[in-house]
């Protein structure tokens, strides 16, 4: 993604935040076992006739958005120039108000938790919005132009103010300031350098604001109240009672079935903006007259993010009790974060009853994400009729760290994958809040006949990831790695703990049947490239669907696409 994307995605917001879509699910590798199981069945077992009621009952929820937009900007210039330059002072000023209102509505089925198969929870009802009305101005000043080594200086600066209010008891609001300087530098021509910083905010969603409070699932596969563990330290013993486990539990408390356990969460309506600072630093070239038709753009960025939107991951959940027990802990707010089954003393179970892990989400998080962009594009001709295009866009993540809260652990996600990691930081640094590799990139070669047809191959790059270290020691533990006993893997090994770098390959051709009309045929994953399994358990219920990471991952093999463009 590029620097400008990334600045857009941390000043706008989605009204409903992410969607999960559902996907073909490959069969459940059950990391404990090595077996591959699916739904409730064992692995020699069909799915018989209720659990098939069970796992395709019907349920119907529906979500609807408005925005009513309102927009006015009066632009020019002052009518005067720099002394060194030829071209006058630009600016933009005006003001825009904005509506949003968000809704969503689930059949009884939906809201009900347990009784869809594979909901992991609760769908509520969401009702809500807020407003907002801004006014902003811009000036861009070119402050020399055509001097000797000075092709072009230009500085620009950018101001918004925006007041919000949101649709609620009390009609909470508040005001925000952004502003942004940037400049370029032209010593000769083909050759720029560029920079600017930025303070962005973005606001709260709909859905952060008014979800109600929610018990699902996350995945887990550790309990430190689990085994014999308590039975002998009186103060993890005191902490696992004061978290709701039963006196007579003590000692045969299991693990989280399936690997999941239960956690709360839910909108926050005292949430604020939250504030990023960036600063981008870049250089262009383009050499026309040593080598014509070649571009290349490079870009640092560094993005830190204060007062992040976010919820603490389970990890710090985990740690933040019982990272160091001592007698207090039993009465320690950290450690009452955590809700027992009343009858197991387990994190899973009914609930109505088992609130697990409180997943409070505040603005108390902090993002930092640093890398570099870089595209390169060239265009030739071959020979008479036939030209060549080439493209290159990559990404070097240097670092993406989210700290849940001040005190917690500044957890790096560059290059892992755990359910800690994929939330705040990666959607920061660009990601879908999936797996963030430290390197990817897309590169594409086109072959253009008489400016007719094209053909097209790119290749598709995604670096190598692994297990969080922190999810090994701290938190899950080492995902499983050896050879599958069960079911249709049977014989094969796997290893959870790491994902090899993977490179996809697409082919598309375009053809001008008309002046004004194209047919184009495309076929993605060329090769059929299978997406790697991690087990259900090794990453978020977000993100770690069928055993794989679908918004990474190609999950849906090799396919083909038709399309005609009518061009008026």
């Amino acid at each position: 993604m590029t620097s400008a994307a990334r600045a857009h995605l941390l000043a706008t917001t989605l009204l409903m935040g992410a969607t999960t879509f559902a996907t073909p699910a490959l069969a459940q590798v059950q990391g404990n076992n090595s077996g591959i199981r699916a739904g409730g069945a064992t692995a020699t077992q069909s799915i018989t006739p209720d659990m098939t009621s069970y796992i395709t009952g019907e349920s119907t929820t529906t979500v609807r958005t408005s925005l009513a937009q309102a927009r006015a900007v009066l632009n020019g210039d002052f009518g005067f120039a720099s002394p060194f330059a030829s071209d006058s002072i630009g600016f933009a000023a005006g003001a825009e108000y904005r509506k949003y209102r968000a809704s969503q509505r689930s059949d009884t089925l939906a809201q009900t938790a347990g009784e869809l198969g594979g909901a992991g929870g609760a769908a509520p009802n969401i009702d809500g919005g807020y407003e907002v009305s801004e006014g902003f101005g811009e000036l861009i000043a070119p402050l020399v132009q055509d001097r000797p080594f000075f092709q072009s200086l230009t500085l620009e600066a950018g101001i918004r103010y925006s007041h919000y209010k949101v649709f609620a008891a009390n009609s909470p609001s508040y005001n925000t300031t952004t502003y942004k300087g940037g400049g370029s530098w032209e010593p000769v021509t083909g050759l720029k350098v560029r920079g600017s910083y930025q303070r962005a905010v973005r606001a709260p969603t709909i859905s952060e604001l008014f979800s109600p409070v929610n018990t699902g699932l996350t995945n887990l596969a550790t309990d430190r109240c689990a085994g014999a563990a308590p039975v002998n330290d009186a103060n993890l013993r005191a902490v696992c009672l004061a978290q709701g486990a039963p006196a007579s539990t003590i000692g045969l408390i299991a693990v989280p079935t399936a690997g999941q356990a239960n956690i709360t969460s839910g909108g926050n309506l005292d949430l604020r903006p939250e504030k990023s600072d960036s600063y981008t630093l870049g250089l262009v070239i383009q050499p026309q007259q040593i080598i014509p038709g070649l571009s290349i753009n490079v870009d640092y960025y560094n993005i830190k993010i204060k007062g992040a939107i976010s919820q603490f991951a389970p990890g710090d959940i985990i740690s933040n009790c019982f990272d160091t027990i001592t007698a207090a802990s039993a009465t320690s707010p950290a450690c009452l974060a955590i809700s027992r089954n009343p009858v197991t003393g387990g994190l899973d179970g009914d609930p109505a009853t088992t609130r697990g892990l409180l997943a409070a989400i505040s603005n108390l998080g902090t993002v930092k994400t640093d890398g570099i962009d870089l595209a390169i594009n060239y265009r030739t001709p071959l020979t008479q009729g036939v030209k060549l295009g080439l493209s290159f866009q990559g990404n070097w993540s240097n670092s993406a760290t989210f700290q849940a809260a001040p005190g917690l652990i500044n957890r790096e996600c560059i290059g892992y994958y755990s359910v800690n990691c994929g939330g705040a930081a990666s959607a920061a640094a660009g990601g879908s809040g999936s797996i963030q590799p430290e390197f990817t990139w897309n590169t594409r070669a086109t072959f253009t006949f008489v400016d007719n047809i094209d053909v097209s191959v790119l290749w598709r790059h995604i670096d190598n990831v692994q297990q969080e270290p922190d999810d090994v020691v701290n938190g899950n533990g080492a995902a499983f790695s050896g050879t599958l006993t069960g079911g249709a893997l049977a014989g094969q090994t796997a290893d959870f703990t790491r994902i090899p770098s993977y490179d996809y390959i697409d082919l598309s051709t375009r053809i001008g049947i008309a002046e004004n009309f194209d047919l184009t045929v495309t076929v993605q994953n060329l090769f059929d490239k299978q997406p790697p399994l991690v087990g259900s358990t090794v990453g978020s219920t977000s993100f770690n669907s069928g055993n794989t990471y679908p918004s990474t991952y190609d999950a849906l093999g090799r396919r083909f696409a038709i399309g005609a463009n009518l061009h008026f």
